[in-house]
């Protein structure tokens, strides 16, 4: 018997977007596979959607996310590991689809690669009116500094992309942070890399996420509880894996600190500001950059911010260090 997949999917109000997803995963070259989709909420037919699913497949399962659960697609991300059973996992996303081969090339890749914890697949961005090609979600998802380049931007996966061993997410306690609404796969992905960054890296387009009005991001500077979610997540950086960042690496997340910091205090987020401010100042002082460019960097943050405080200006003040 081949091992089980467990594919875990949050949704809501997706009715009108999902078939594909669930389709795409029928398709499946590899049939051993349970398909688990926690709703979070949703107020259109998604239920009598998924009723339909699970009467013509079993492989299908259909929750809600409790009530005592806070609303949002982690907490419907832990609550479908724990009902599933499989020995290897996909999280997945209700709007975006699988090639055929997805789980059959990846499961082999790692029973062939037994000390492996999990296995990446680069991602196809596909407009979902047109069905154009926009290219691959990351140029990169690889490097020979797995975890400094995943925290710096220099390589990036979906959420889609990656089947995992199961026995490493159990063995490490891993979970999505549920108190996040911003930046909560890059988090994820983070604390995976910073225990095992050994995964197989696969070139071949396995998934593919579509562009389409609803998941257009917002702009994270005008919505407080996602901006305040990615510092809380620079902030986790900072304070448990700055040492594993080389020199240079140290430098480069200062820059790019310090451009995000130009747009909080552009945003008039200053609660926030403050917060990055503080984040910046530690990771200055864990840089060899000489003293003198440090004392600068420390006159000009304060400046920076009371600029924009009282005269709602001051962008050009700020410049990153490197």
């Amino acid at each position: 018997m081949k091992p089980l997949v467990s594919i875990i999917i949050p949704t809501y109000n997706r009715a009108h977007l999902i078939n594909d997803t669930l389709d795409s995963i029928i398709h499946q070259t590899y049939t051993n596979w349970e398909c688990i989709v926690v709703d979070d909420g949703s107020t259109d037919n998604t239920a009598i959607l998924l009723q339909q699913y699970i009467g013509k497949d079993a492989r299908f399962q259909f929750f809600t996310r409790p009530e005592h659960k806070p609303k949002g697609a982690n907490a419907c991300r832990n609550f479908g590991f724990k009902q599933s059973k499989g020995d290897f996992i996909n999280w997945f996303d209700s709007d975006d689809v699988m090639e055929p081969n997805k789980l059959q090339v990846q499961v082999d890749a790692l029973i062939q690669n037994p000390e492996a914890p999990y296995c990446i697949c680069q991602t196809k961005w596909i407009d979902k009116n047109t069905n154009a090609f926009l290219g691959l979600r990351a140029k990169q998802i690889s490097s020979e500094k797995r975890m400094e380049d995943y925290i710096l931007y220099k390589i990036f996966w979906s959420i889609l992309a990656p089947v995992w061993k199961r026995s490493f997410i159990e063995v490490n306690g891993f979970s999505f942070d549920e108190t996040l609404q911003q930046s909560q796969e890059y988090d994820f992905h983070i604390k995976a890399l910073a225990i095992n960054s050994n995964y197989i890296a696969l070139d071949e387009a396995l998934v593919s996420m579509y562009k389409h009005d609803e998941n257009l991001s917002n702009n994270i500077f005008e919505n407080y509880s996602k901006l305040e979610s990615n510092i809380k997540v620079k902030e986790k950086i900072v304070h448990k894996y700055l040492h594993k960042l080389s020199e240079k690496g140290v430098v480069k997340l200062l820059e790019i600190q310090t451009l995000m910091f130009k747009d909080v205090l552009k945003a008039r987020k200053f609660k926030l500001a403050g917060k990055l401010g503080y984040l910046m100042f530690k990771t200055l002082l864990k840089t060899k950059i000489s003293i003198v460019k440090k004392i600068v960097f420390c006159i000009k943050m304060p400046v920076a911010y009371w600029s924009y405080f009282i005269f709602n200006k001051g962008y050009t003040i700020i410049k990153p260090i490197g």
